[in-house]
């Protein structure tokens, strides 16, 4: 698996965009997330952020490092949102690598495309380009098409990350109805259109191991699928267990022994990295291997990446191909904490996996690029064998603390206040303080409404505890937007082609010389001054363009994008229009706003509610431009 064969898992399928998706890994960068964002919604980070949209949940282990010291913070990574950990027993760590994505026909619609992907890889560059890493995808396509076997995978993933969710995360919105989850209300979506689709007496390929280990299943799945005797068994694994204090054979591999039905003369192979062997280094170096043929992997682009994937392959292999397989690929590594143990457990391990068979014959170069097994692979030395990592135990480190209070919304009703929505273990024992952009630092406590004055909008809210603490958390508008600010523009045309670029122009058809948030190239002063003429013919010409590019666009939208369109009118008109050119209008009382409301210049298509929220957003819009 390349960089883009990653990648590829967050993109649309043709003639679709990203709805929302949920991601589980051990780990996940910032670059990566970024890249995986713009692909799975076609939009660069300053327009996710104007569109004040959460589109993307992610839970990662909640352990500190030295590269991890918070949760990723509102605006870091626009439009995905990470969740806060609870505790839970130090020695227990969240390796599950999983991703559940939803697609729509536009931005606008319901989902009707799941994919769900089981990996072996996090969500980081390293994964991408310097691992071998294995990846299972199954698309469920919108004419109901899908085996049965399809619906059962994506029905208990959903159940999976509902369960990890509440039983490893703070989820704020839980108690809130379901209209008003504006932060989690598309993962609402997608989990239930998950559970929607479980079939019933149908035993889906996804296991993990929240309550019950891998190797169970494993085994209980292998027996199942595998009737007649198999001459192979090859086995792969990014790390193996801690070694023991002689050598012998590591306990994992003498259970794998016994996964199914194996001839008298089966060759079991073990690919292993020596830098980082554990228990198979001390077991390999004493050269009594219980006829187990432990080799390195083989990378068939030769660019010696290393083996990080996770495999069982059972089959049979002849005349240097294999055939009639079942194939475990998952998170669990081939160690006692990655196939042994459970969540439950105090040291036990959350890891996820597939298992399926593999009905094709696969010839030499398929089983190098698939199983990273080959002949061709060079032997191992004893001087080259080293205990190293064992990589799937927790850091000491302590478990991040979550933040007293998770979020926040603006309430305009019946005053505008700041409802503070606060984690559900907090005591109250402890002094809480706030502080946003424009407002110094003051205490809270639960059940305070904070007031907000007219031309407060605070985007994110910044948390402090008496430990001194700090945590930066978001804040939902009245409108239901997420860590919003206005977009700001220097000139008219600016704002008027921000206006009318709808629906949003994907990143793809963005020039390579448009410029992103918080560029400039020393012209946008001389530009503002040229596009703002303060004489009244250029204000009459300017209000009847913006006039006129509305109407026509929103006249030839379709229904289905209205709800949309609404958001967006209310988007960009609050935005950052040249404050001397509005001046103008308010001089000579020309109200752009009025105009729009005419049914001839309005979509003819708005249902009533919707011809009611149009007329509050331009009322509203008038009204901030000070022209009511």
């Amino acid at each position: 698996m390349s960089a883009e064969t990653l990648l590829d898992i967050f993109v649309p399928p043709e003639g679709m965009v990203g709805y929302s998706a949920a991601l589980v890994a051990m780990t996940g960068a910032e670059d990566f997330l970024e890249d995986a964002m713009q692909r799975f919604t076609g939009l660069r980070a300053r327009q996710r952020a104007e569109l004040g949209n959460v589109l993307v949940y992610l839970m990662l282990d909640g352990h500190s490092s030295p590269s991890r010291q918070e949760v990723f913070p509102p605006g870091r990574i626009p439009g995905l949102y990470e969740f806060q950990p609870r505790k839970v027993e130090p020695g227990s760590l969240l390796h599950a690598k999983v991703a559940l994505l939803a697609f729509a026909s536009n931005r606008t619609s319901a989902p009707i495309h799941l994919r769900l992907a089981v990996l072996t890889a996090n969500f980081t560059y390293t994964s991408a380009r310097q691992q071998l890493e294995l990846v299972w995808i199954v698309d469920l396509p919108p004419d109901g098409s899908a085996p049965i076997e399809d619906r059962a995978d994506i029905a208990a993933a959903g159940a999976f990350f509902e369960t990890l969710l509440a039983r490893r995360f703070h989820r704020d919105e839980q108690s809130l109805p379901l209209k008003k989850r504006n932060v989690t209300g598309r993962l609402d979506v997608l989990l239930a259109k998950a559970s929607s689709l479980a079939p019933a007496n149908r035993k889906p390929r996804f296991i993990h191991s929240l309550d019950r280990s891998l190797y169970d299943q494993i085994r209980e799945r292998f027996r199942s699928v595998i009737k007649a005797p198999r001459n192979l068994l090859l086995c792969g694994s990014g790390f193996y267990e801690e070694p023991f204090t002689e050598a012998r054979k590591p306990s994992v591999l003498g259970k794998l022994e016994d996964l199914g039905k194996f001839t008298r003369n089966v060759q079991r192979v073990v690919l292993v990295e020596p830098g980082d062997a554990g228990a198979v280094a001390t077991w390999a170096k004493g050269r009594n291997t219980d006829g187990w043929k432990v080799v390195r992997p083989f990378d068939a682009l030769d660019q010696n990446r290393r083996l990080h994937a996770k495999f069982v392959y059972a089959g049979h292999l002849r005349d240097g191909h294999v055939s009639n397989g079942c194939l475990y690929l998952g998170s669990g590594n081939l160690s006692r904490r990655g196939l042994l143990t459970h969540g439950g457990m105090a040291e036990g391990n959350v890891e996820t996996g597939v298992i399926f068979a593999v009905n094709e014959r696969l010839d030499g170069d398929a089983i190098k690029r698939r199983l990273f097994w080959s002949d061709e692979a060079e032997a191992v030395g004893d001087e080259e064998w080293a205990i190293g990592q064992v990589g799937d135990a927790p850091d000491a480190q302590f478990i991040l603390e979550a933040p007293p209070i998770l979020s926040a919304t603006i309430e305009t009703a019946p005053s505008r206040c700041l409802h503070l929505l606060w984690r559900g273990d907090f005591s109250g024992e402890f002094r809480v303080r706030i502080s946003w952009t424009g407002r110094d630092w003051f205490d809270v406590k639960q059940g305070d409404e904070v007031p907000l004055q007219d031309d407060e909008c605070p985007a994110a809210l910044q948390v402090s505890d008496e430990s001194d603490c700090g945590w930066v958390v978001p804040v939902v508008d009245a409108a239901g937007r997420i860590g919003w600010l206005p977009p700001r523009f220097e000139t008219y045309s600016d704002a008027l082609a921000a206006l009318l670029d709808f629906p949003i122009r994907p990143v793809e058809a963005i020039d390579d010389g448009d410029q992103d948030e918080g560029e400039d190239d020393g012209t946008k002063g001389a530009a503002t001054e040229a596009a703002i003429e303060p004489q009244k013919s250029y204000a009459l010409h300017a209000a009847a363009e913006l006039i006129e590019e509305v109407a026509a666009l929103q006249a030839a939208l379709p229904a289905s994008m209205l709800d949309d369109w609404i958001d967006h009118l209310d988007r960009m008109f609050r935005a950052s229009f040249p404050e001397p050119l509005i001046a103008t209008w308010r001089t000579h009382r020309l109200d752009v706003f009025a105009h729009l409301r005419q049914p001839e210049l309005r979509s003819p298509y708005l249902t009533d509610k919707q011809r009611l929220r149009y007329f509050e957003v331009l009322d509203g819009a008038a009204r901030a431009w000070g022209m009511r």
